[in-house]
């Protein structure tokens, strides 16, 4: 009797050892591994860019790429780059056009909540530098830029979700804030210039 209770546990056994050594689906996040997200949307300027009377830098697209290095599984440091380009006026004085975008480049930090879990929600910030320009372009085909390099900052809030153990999908929004140069200023009468960011993301960890 006691071999057979003994021949049934090893055989109950077998099932959660193989588990073990095989591995079962992880998902969620763990500390020193790393994610690379590429992520897209629209932009949503807080105020118009206005020049004679034009509207400028008007609601866009954006596009960007971040990586993530989780210190914790809870809180992770990385970098991001963004490009938003933002709608413009049809004309300006009959003969020429505008072209407005931003670039950023941040440090970034990220607190996620129940990041054990399979559905996560969480915050992200940075703090770097941000690029604005508009530029002129005429008939003739010359052009005539303004552009602007400063301290940009940004925060935000995402909710994401663990396709299988590598890859991660999930909508995102951030608010960035960014100071203008006095070129910049004059040009446009804005000292700094915010935007809201709504995206898609689709990410990889390893």
């Amino acid at each position: 009797m006691k071999k057979l209770f003994l021949l049934c546990a090893l055989f109950a056994a077998v099932p959660a050892f193989a588990q073990d050594y095989y591995g079962l689906q992880e998902y969620g996040l763990r500390k020193n591994t790393t994610r690379v997200e590429f992520y897209g949307g629209m932009t949503l300027p807080k105020d118009d860019w206005k020049v004679h009377g034009t509207e400028l830098g008007t609601t866009g697209w954006t596009a960007g790429i971040g990586f993530t290095r989780n210190i914790m599984s809870f809180f992770g440091l990385g970098l991001d780059a963004n490009y938003s380009q933002l709608g413009d006026g049809d004309t300006f004085a009959g003969d020429s056009y505008y072209r407005t975008g931003v670039a950023t480049g941040l440090v970034t930090g990220r607190l996620t909540f129940f990041p054990s879990q399979a559905t996560r929600l969480y915050v992200p910030f940075g703090v770097g530098v941000g690029h604005m320009f508009a530029r002129q372009k005429n008939e003739d085909g010359s052009h005539l830029t303004t552009d602007s390099t400063d301290l940009a900052q940004m925060v935000g809030l995402g909710l994401e979700f663990d396709i299988d153990e590598t890859i991660i999908f999930g909508v995102e929004g951030r608010y960035y804030l960014i100071e203008a140069n006095d070129d910049f200023k004059d040009a446009f009468g804005k000292s700094r210039y915010q935007n809201m960011l709504v995206m898609l993301k689709l990410g990889c960890r390893f």
